[in-house]
């Protein structure tokens, strides 16, 4: 078997076992907002590359990622792992292991009704706290916000835009009549 091929072989492998530890993470058990631990993962990219010493799996060209009713799509997305001695010595599963996800944008976070936009995206398990910044844009229908940070907290649903340099510091919002919401 030929180097390339084992490399291959081994990132498969460690995908297999890092898919449901994507699907279960935080409180919500899913790593997109409103994914469930029920909710399969899918990620759709032209390359994957995997990085034992550093622990972690980085996709780029065009990333797909699909976790029950949310798709985040981006340039470029990183995974990192706990370490494989960290996690053992602590009795850690393999569902354990994800501890920190970016995204390189332009970055698009679809989840039900509302679609969230900017140029890096951040999900960190520990705080279960999803991050949209540069040139933020959320909509939910005909309604717009604007912002420079958007910092959704995944366990409790609440989020906050913050204006920015890109926005003249200010939080821009248009909300249309006759919204539902």
């Amino acid at each position: 078997m030929t180097r390339q091929k084992t490399y291959a072989l081994l990132a498969a492998l460690l995908l297999a076992s890092a898919a449901p530890a994507l699907a279960k993470a935080g409180r919500s058990g899913g790593i997109l907002p409103g994914a469930t631990a029920k909710d399969p993962l899918n990620i759709d990219a032209g390359k994957l590359d995997y990085f034992d010493q550093e622990q972690k799996l980085v996709y780029s060209g065009s990333v797909i990622v699909t976790n029950g009713p949310s798709t985040l799509k981006a340039t470029r997305i990183t995974i990192f792992l706990e370490g494989k001695g960290a996690a053992a010595s602590a009795g850690a599963t393999s569902n354990d292991r994800v501890k920190h996800i970016e995204a390189d944008g332009p970055v698009t976070l679809v989840s039900k009704d509302q679609i969230g936009t900017g140029d890096r995206g951040v999900y960190d398990k520990a705080d279960n706290k999803v991050w949209l910044t540069g040139n933020v844009t959320l909509t939910q229908g005909d309604n717009i916000v604007k912002g420079d940070r958007l910092v959704y907290d995944v366990t409790s649903g609440v989020a906050s835009i913050q204006g920015g340099a890109s926005q003249g510091g200010r939080v821009r919002s248009t909300f249309m009549p006759g919204s539902a919401k």
